[in-house]
């Protein structure tokens, strides 16, 4: 794959419909992504303690699709997973406020 770009709501979609294998990554803290997060997601707290041990952690050789709340941490996350050597991310646009503003699938734990 080997891209790192922003998409939009509706391209993010389409592409975890296409790529199963594409794993989704919640930057958000916790307690907002128990309350609600896209279908599928994996919390990783962009503020939480031992950040950087997290993402050195994660499999660089899947791709991944990264959001924050409005998409800017995403946009820094995404920058810090093209340096630290992973195959491919997409930051969501407009992050999880675009992502719900769009009406697109939602899921709460």
């Amino acid at each position: 794959m080997g891209k790192f770009i922003t998409i939009s709501p509706e391209s993010a979609l389409d592409l975890m419909e296409k790529e199963p294998e594409i794993a989704i990554l919640d930057i958000r803290p916790e307690e907002d992504f128990i309350k609600e997060h896209i279908p599928g997601a994996v919390n990783l707290d962009y503020d939480g303690h031992h950040f950087q041990s997290k993402v050195e952690n994660l499999d660089k050789t899947r791709p991944y699709i990264i959001y924050c709340k409005s998409g800017v941490r995403g946009g820094y996350f995404m920058a810090k997973m093209l340096e630290s050597g992973f195959v491919g991310a997409y930051n969501i646009l407009g992050g999880f406020v675009a992502w719900k503003i769009s009406k697109l699938p939602l899921t709460s734990d």
